[in-house]
């Protein structure tokens, strides 16, 4: 029985630190991707850098639908949007305001990701 019930705990404990691993990745890739494209003119200078901070955080929302709840991937889902976003608009005001709901976004995905940790 002690064997049924250290299993059970190493399992939970396995996924529990799997998914802080994939939540802190991929916000600091999502703060990556802003600060690159916060600090340049044009994203064209930057744009494999910027794409390949998103296909990070592509990789980790993977693993996040493989251990979060539903609300946790909703809210990666649409920062990960965001975030193309910023990629795709031109440097100025848009950019500006596209950075602006990446950061609201990165919010979102933080509070579900606290809700889904029991740390709210």
């Amino acid at each position: 029985m002690t064997t049924v019930v250290a299993g059970r705990r190493e399992r939970h404990r396995w996924a529990r630190d799997a998914l802080t691993d994939a939540f802190v990745a991929f916000l600091e890739a999502s703060w990556r991707h802003s600060d690159i494209a916060g600090q340049t003119a044009g994203a064209g200078a930057h744009a494999e850098q910027l794409l390949a901070e998103h296909r990070e955080m592509r990789s980790q929302l993977t693993r996040l639908r493989l251990l979060a709840a539903d609300g946790v991937v909703e809210a990666g889902q649409a920062l990960l949007r965001q975030q193309r976003r910023v990629h795709d608009v031109a440097a100025g005001p848009d950019r500006e305001a596209a950075l602006a709901a990446a950061s609201s976004a990165r919010r979102a995905v933080i509070a579900a990701a606290k809700k889904e940790m029991g740390l709210l």
